[in-house]
């Protein structure tokens, strides 16, 4: 039957209102991106017959507004396909791909009465009250607010007392394990990234006016000033931007992609501003952090990224330990300026916990985005130390879920030990609060590291993106482990949504090197090794990134050089001459003789860097021929669950294995048989 606009409709365990872009899976609301539901719409309005791609383009860019129809489609049924766990387009439940031609909604759905009446209450929540034009004032936007801007000192009792639901996210691994060609470059998931980038674009409708759709916003870095000002400002800023994504009518957007612009002292408001142009977010949210001794100044400027116009101020003096009562406030301030339809007290806000076990959790993440193991030990004890004031702090729970599985990929010899306590800690934090992100990404991660669990991990880890669906790491977790499951496809669909969550974000593109390398689509690993060394010529895993896009696609000679680069970056003189002596080996006698060269220094320990992930025997072996010493050690990888085996399928170390019988017996034994094309 057709669809009519404006309806409801119930298919499988969803019920999704066509009027408001709403869906419920088994009564439970999800965030959907708001062209995901206007295509959702269009499906199910056409009954079930296909759309053509080109009606898709005249109904989801009616001004013509996008270039690259064909990718923005991709993208658009990717993300709606995401948010209904229909994953494969070859199995798919609800989206059918009809090769060269469109889509169509292939599940059965019928319509449920309005959604006023009473039977169904229960399957869709009750539309808001709205203004009768749809468009809702904001503050004028050459004045502060008539309401008092400037706040007075808070008491740790004026806390809200209202319960919470937050997705927190992934920490960054290690200064070095995860960023290996072939190892798992795609996991620099940030404690900096304490905050998911949401991805969606939305606009203002007139000058004075804000539609009811979420106002997207960036949040640079804060200007700091003050001993010890700096860690406490930018964990406190990810921690607010958290919160702050969690009232409707605001997406947090592109949480690192105004980094290199930071402190913005050091960048023109102007540069920041056509940046945020060109993100396409629509208001900015400048601060300033003072600290002198134990009290906090803190200003804030909410700025329209359009015409730099000034909408208003917020100014806040406390204590460092009314730091939480404040981030609460802000919430609540921020929100009642924009003058939404609901009211400031419907805001779900952060249950509160005491003021020293907030201030302990905003080191344990500032400590947490240190990489190193003596930071990550540090933070543990900070997590340690909020929980033994606040036993149910579900994001301590969880951020010592993340310093765990971090210090568990640092090649420690109690690795296993340090999964099952970022299992048992993720676990705890879920308990607490079934909406944290990164505990589900956690326990994901778990499955797949230790128990090599590919549908755990694929549910857990869907469940994180389900939860924050326009977080740019959990894309990058997400695509790993389609690729470790020979999902090339999925993969690079899933890297392009963790582009367009955080376009100036380098990690992606690291991930996109592997990935594309692995699907042998050289090209574009090119190319996404161009826009990272554009953005990061002195970074030295970039060019390690880059050696091995050359070294997988042949180049041999080309991607010595940028091992040899990358080591003179990172100030690794032993390093550098292994490669000197790896340029003259391989001159004299190519690729064995390189693979030689490696082998040595795994023997004799010497000129190993990076971690000894970059110098994994089975590799070498496999390089110089020696195919016995090189299955014998891939046995050793599979038997002992090492994280390196998990890549064997992909590596192309191996492709000479890949008609050897004995090896791919070995393989379809743990199920890693997803060879590429």
């Amino acid at each position: 039957m057709k669809g009519k606009s404006g309806s409801v409709f119930a298919f499988s365990i969803f019920v999704f209102d066509c009027r408001t872009g709403e869906l419920r899976r088994n009564g439970r609301p999800l965030r959907i991106p708001d062209q995901a539901a206007r295509l959702l719409t269009i499906l199910i309005e056409s009954g079930g017959d296909m759309v053509a791609r080109e009606d898709l383009r005249r109904q989801l860019w009616p001004a013509g507004e996008v270039v690259d129809f064909d990718h923005s489609i991709n993208r658009a049924v990717c993300k709606l396909r995401a948010v209904l766990r229909d994953r494969s387009a070859k199995s798919a439940n609800y989206i059918e791909t009809i090769p060269k031609r469109g889509y169509r909604f292939k599940a059965e759905f019928h319509p449920l009465p309005a959604p006023n009446s009473p039977s169904i209450q229960q399957a869709v929540a009750p539309e808001p009250e709205r203004s009768t034009s749809g468009l809702h004032p904001v503050l004028s936007l050459d004045t502060v607010p008539p309401q008092a801007a400037t706040e007075q000192p808070l008491s740790a009792s004026s806390a809200i007392e209202l319960p919470w639901k937050t997705p927190a996210a992934v920490p960054m691994p290690s200064k070095w394990s995860f960023f290996r060609r072939y190892r798992w470059p795609a996991l620099a998931l940030s404690a900096v990234a304490v905050l998911a980038a949401v991805l969606g674009v939305r606009q203002y409708y007139s000058q004075r006016s804000i539609a009811a759709r979420p106002m997207s916003l960036g949040i640079v870095p804060f200007a700091v000033s003050g001993d010890g000002a700096g860690y406490l400002a930018e964990s406190f800023r990810f921690d607010l931007a958290d919160s702050l994504s969690q009232i409707p009518a605001i997406e947090i957007r592109a949480a690192h992609s105004f980094d290199d612009l930071a402190p913005p002292a050091m960048a023109d408001e102007s540069q920041i501003q056509a940046r945020a142009q060109r993100l396409n977010i629509s208001t900015i949210l400048f601060g300033r952090f003072t600290l002198a001794g134990d009290q906090v100044q803190l200003h804030l400027e909410l700025v329209r990224s359009s015409d730099g116009v000034h909408l208003f101020s917020l100014q806040y003096v406390c204590s460092k330990d009314q730091l939480a009562s404040v981030r609460d406030r802000i919430d609540r301030d921020i929100f009642q300026r924009l003058n939404t339809p609901q009211r400031a007290d419907a805001l779900t806000l952060a249950k509160p916990v005491s003021p020293k076990a907030y201030e302990a959790y905003l080191r344990g993440r500032s400590y947490l985005a240190r990489w190193t193991d003596g930071d990550i030990q540090l933070a543990i004890q900070n997590f340690k130390d909020a929980l033994r004031m606040e036993p149910n702090y579900a994001q301590a729970d969880a951020g010592l879920s993340s310093a765990y599985f971090v210090l568990s990929q640092h090649g420690a010899a109690d690795r296993n030990d340090n999964l099952e306590k970022s299992r048992s800690y993720a676990t705890q934090a879920v308990a607490l609060d079934r909406s944290l992100s990164e505990a589900h990404a956690m326990l994901g991660e778990v499955a797949l590291n230790k128990d090599w669990n590919f549908r755990e991990a694929d549910e857990q880890l869907l469940q994180a993106t389900e939860l924050d669906p326009f977080h740019a790491a959990n894309h990058q977790w997400l695509s790993i482990l389609d690729c470790t499951e020979g999902k090339y496809d999925l993969a690079l669909q899933q890297i392009d949504q963790a582009h367009a969550a955080d376009p100036d974000w380098a990690p992606p593109y690291m991930t996109e090197i592997y990935i594309a390398d692995t699907a042998r689509q050289f090209d574009r690993a090119d190319r996404a090794a161009e826009i990272l060394l554009r953005k990061m010529p002195d970074w030295p895993l970039a060019h390690e990134q880059n050696a091995y896009n050359l070294w997988a696609s042949g180049r041999y000679a080309a991607a010595i050089e940028e091992w040899h680069r990358a080591a003179l970056l990172g100030n690794n003189p032993e390093r550098a001459n292994l490669e000197e002596e790896g340029a003259e080996a391989f001159h004299r006698g190519g690729v064995v003789a390189y693979a030689r060269v490696r082998l040595h220094a795994i023997a004799t320990r010497k000129g190993i860097s990076y971690e000894e992930y970059d110098f994994v025997p089975a590799e070498w072996h496999a390089y110089a021929g020696d195919w016995k010493d090189t299955m014998t050690e891939l046995k050793g990888l599979l038997e002992s669950h090492s994280t390196e085996a998990l890549q064997i399928a992909a590596n192309p170390a191996y492709k000479p294995l890949h008609q050897n019988s004995e090896f791919i017996a070995l393989l379809n034994q743990f199920g890693l048989n997803g060879f590429p094309q």
